[in-house]
């Protein structure tokens, strides 16, 4: 039997999210995408050919074993890696954020602009 080393190992992971959490489609190998990993870790991209929901999942290396979580997402496979390579948001921009939710007027000017 062929070794499995950790960079494949993420595939392993992929058996256990063989279909599509919206339409339930059975997932094809070439519908995961590897946009980010590191020793431990795997972020993975998939798109349903079916419905074309995304999913985006993170495999997680324990030990002997593989771990993972994964979300439904209208990302591409771009916007993944797109924000996964952006510089984290501050806390003074969640703050200012916060504050213009909070104006009056701020879903109509949402909508206007």
């Amino acid at each position: 039997m062929k070794p499995v080393y950790h960079s494949d190992r993420w595939r392993e992971a992929l058996k256990m999210m063989s279909r599509c959490p919206i339409c339930s489609a059975e997932y094809g190998p070439e519908a995961a995408k590897l946009f980010a990993k590191n020793e431990t870790a795997s972020l993975v991209h998939i798109t349903c050919a079916a419905c074309g929901s995304g999913f985006v999942a993170m495999i997680v290396l324990l030990g002997q074993g593989l771990s993972s979580v994964g979300m439904v997402t209208d990302l591409t496979l771009a916007d993944a890696v797109r924000l996964h390579k952006a510089e984290p948001i501050t806390v003074d921009e969640m703050i200012e954020a916060y504050q213009e939710m909070q104006q009056e007027n701020f879903l109509i000017q949402s909508f206007r602009n």
